[in-house]
C-alpha cells in the first residue's frame, strides 16, 4: 500500500506531501483545483509517460515520490522529470529502466480510469478478465497449458522446418554427398599442417642439420680426444684423492653425473643423425600433403577443425536425407502426440472456463441490480476458435441488456459512459478479491452518474477497500461519505503564480465539504444537515 507522495515542482504543485492510510481515500476538490494534475503525477511516478511540459515552470526539474510497503517490504519509488528532457527513475535508490519500473508497479499500484472502460468493452480482453475471476482453481491449469502449448508449438515448427527443407535437401543431395567424400577422403586430423610444415623445414635444412649434429657427436663420443674421454680422466683422476678432502670427492661425484648426461645427449644425436637422411621423394610427398590441406582449406575458408566438423555435419544431413521419411515420420508423430495433449488440456481448461463464466455471470447480475440496472441481463457469449493458442481455442464476449425486453447486445455497444463506470466498477467488486494488487487508484468512476446510484458505488467502493487500499478522485458527496480518509485539493493564486495545496479533513472538515458539494455553500445549515445525514448513512455498514 502507499504510505507517503511527495510532489514537488509539477504542473501547479509546487510542494505536496500528504499521507494515505488504509482503506478508501477520498480526494475532492473544485473543478480545475488540480485533481487531474495530482493523479498524473502519480501515474508518472508509477511509470507513466513523461510529459516534460508539467515541470513547474521556472524550476529545473519535477519529482515525485511513493513510499509504502509492498508484501511487508519498505517500498520508495522516486521519479524526476528534468526540464532539459530526461528522467530518472529510481526503485529504493537503485536506478532503473522504465521498463522496469512499469513492471514493478504493476503488482504494486493499479490506476483505474477511463482507459479502464476501454479495456473492458474490447471482447480481446473478455476471456483475461474472465480467467481472473477464481484465477487460483484456474491458474494451475492455465500454466500446464501455457507449458504444453509451448512443446506443440516446438515439435510444429521442428516438422514443418523439416519438411520445407526436403525439396532443398534432395536437391542438395548430390552436392552434399561429394563435398562429404572429399572431406572423408582428405582424412585430416588436428594439427597436420603444423606438422608438415616443421617436417619440411626440417628436409630442406637437412644438409646442415646433419653436419651439425654429426660434429656435436664427433665431438663428444667419437674422436679419441673427444669430450667424454677427457671428461673420464679427470673423474679418474680426482676420485684418486677424493679420500683427501670432501670437495673432491663432490666434484668427482658431480662431475659423474655430467657424464652420464652427456652419454644420453651424445646418444640422443646419434639417432638423430640416423634419421637424418631424407630423400627428394620424401620431400615431394610432404610438399604434395600440404599443399592439398592448404588447397583444402582455402577452398572451405576454414581450419582444418572446422572442416573437420563440416563433414561431420554433411554426413549428418546426408544420413536425414537417406532417412528421411522415417525423420519426417518421426516429428510427425511427436508433433500430434504434443497436439492430443494439448487438445485434452484445452478441453479441461475450458470446462473450468465455462464454469467459472457461468459463477461469474451470476456474481455480475447481482452487481449490476445493486448499480441500478434492475432489470438488465448479462451473458458470456462463448465461441471456439479455429486453433488452439496459447491460451485455449475459447473467444469470450460479454453480452448485456440494459432494458427489458431488448436483446442481448455486445457490451461494446453500450453508449452511456454513466453505464459502462458502473460495469467496470461491477467487475472491480468482484474480482478484486481475486487481484494481488494492494493498492488501487479510481479516477473519474462517477463519470455520468449521481443520486441513489452514486451512494451505491460508493457502497462499492468501501466493501472494495476492505481487501485494497484504494484511493480515489470524485466529484460526487454521496461516494466521498463513504471515506475512511478525505482530503481536499485547492488551488490558489499569488503574485502571478498558482499553487496546489491538499488538505486531510477532520470529521467537521468532511461534513462541511460533504455540504459544499450538496448545496455550494459549505455553511448552509439545510446542507450540513443533509452532509451530516448522509456522512451517518454510509458509516452504517
Amino acid at each position: 500500500m502507499i504510505n507517503r507522495i511527495i510532489i514537488d515542482n509539477f504542473a501547479t504543485i509546487e510542494h505536496l506531501s500528504f499521507d494515505l492510510t488504509e482503506g478508501l481515500n477520498i480526494i475532492t476538490g473544485e473543478t480545475g483545483a488540480g485533481k487531474s494534475v495530482l493523479v498524473e503525477a502519480i501515474s508518472t511516478a508509477l511509470g507513466g509517460r513523461a510529459d516534460i511540459s508539467m515541470v513547474r515552470t521556472g524550476t529545473a526539474k519535477a519529482r515525485i515520490q511513493i513510499a509504502g510497503t509492498l508484501e511487508g517490504e519498505d517500498v520508495i519509488i522516486v521519479r524526476e522529470l528534468m526540464a532539459s528532457g530526461k528522467s530518472i527513475s529510481k526503485l529504493n535508490g537503485e536506478m532503473v529502466t522504465l521498463a522496469q519500473l512499469r513492471k514493478f508497479c504493476s503488482t504494486f499500484v493499479d490506476i483505474h480510469g477511463q482507459y479502464d472502460n476501454q479495456v473492458i468493452l474490447d471482447p480481446q480482453n473478455h476471456l483475461e478478465i474472465t480467467d481472473r475471476y477464481r484465477h487460483k482453481e484456474l491458474s494451475g491449469e492455465l500454466d500446464t497449458l501455457h507449458d504444453l502449448y509451448q512443446q506443440y508449438s516446438e515439435r510444429k515448427k521442428s516438422y514443418n522446418s523439416l519438411r520445407s527443407e526436403e525439396a532443398e535437401a534432395l536437391r542438395q543431395q548430390d552436392f552434399y554427398r561429394f563435398e562429404s567424400d572429399y572431406i572423408r577422403n582428405l582424412n585430416l586430423y588436428d594439427g597436420e599442417d603444423d606438422e608438415l610444415k616443421e617436417q619440411l623445414e626440417l628436409m630442406k635444412n637437412s644438409e646442415k642439420i646433419y653436419s651439425a649434429v654429426n660434429g656435436a657427436y664427433d665431438n663428444l663420443y667419437e674422436k679419441d680426444e673427444s669430450v667424454l674421454s677427457g671428461l673420464r680422466k679427470a673423474i679418474d683422476g680426482l676420485q684418486t684423492i677424493a679420500s683427501l678432502s670432501e670437495d673432491f670427492e663432490s666434484f668427482a661425484q658431480t662431475l659423474d653425473e655430467n657424464y652420464y648426461s652427456i652419454v644420453d645427449i651424445s646418444d640422443a644425436l646419434r639417432d638423430m643423425r640416423s634419421s637424418l637422411n631424407y630423400s627428394d621423394a620424401d620431400i615431394d610427398r610432404a610438399s604434395e600433403r600440404l599443399s592439398i590441406i592448404e588447397d583444402a582449406k582455402r577452398k572451405y575458408r576454414m581450419s582444418i577443425p572446422e572442416i573437420i566438423a563440416y563433414g561431420e555435419e554433411l554426413a549428418g544431413k546426408l544420413n536425414i536425407i537417406d532417412n528421411f521419411d522415417a525423420e519426417i515420420e518421426q516429428r510427425r508423430k511427436d508433433m500430434d502426440e504434443a497436439y492430443a495433449r494439448l487438445e485434452k488440456q484445452a478441453d479441461r481448461v475450458s470446462d473450468l472456463r465455462k464454469k467459472n463464466g457461468e459463477q461469474l455471470t451470476q456474481a455480475l447480475t447481482r452487481e449490476l441490480k445493486d448499480l441500478a440496472f434492475a432489470n438488465s441481463e448479462f451473458a458470456i457469449h462463448t465461441t471456439r476458435l479455429p486453433e488452439i493458442g496459447p491460451n485455449g481455442y475459447d473467444a469470450m464476449e460479454y453480452m448485456i441488456s440494459t432494458n427489458p425486453g431488448e436483446p442481448l447486445r455486445p457490451l461494446s455497444r453500450i453508449a452511456s459512459g454513466g453505464e459502462i463506470s458502473r460495469i467496470m466498477l461491477a467487475f472491480k467488486h468482484i474480482i478484486g478479491d481475486n487481484d494481488s494488487v494492494e493498492t488501487m487508484i479510481f479516477d473519474e468512476i462517477d463519470t455520468g452518474i449521481s443520486g441513489k446510484t452514486a451512494l451505491v458505488v460508493g457502497k462499492k467502493m468501501r466493501e472494495i477497500s476492505e481487501h485494497h487500499q484504494i484511493l480515489c478522485i470524485t466529484h460526487l458527496p454521496q461516494i466521498a461519505a463513504y471515506g475512511n480518509s478525505n482530503f481536499r485539493i485547492q488551488k490558489s493564486l499569488s503574485e502571478n503564480s498558482t499553487h496546489t495545496d491538499i488538505l486531510r479533513l477532520d470529521e467537521d472538515g468532511k461534513i462541511h465539504m460533504l455540504a459544499g458539494m450538496i448545496s455550494g455553500d459549505p455553511d448552509s445549515a439545510s446542507a450540513l444537515d443533509a452532509a451530516r445525514e448522509l456522512n451517518a448513512s454510509a458509516a452504517v455498514k
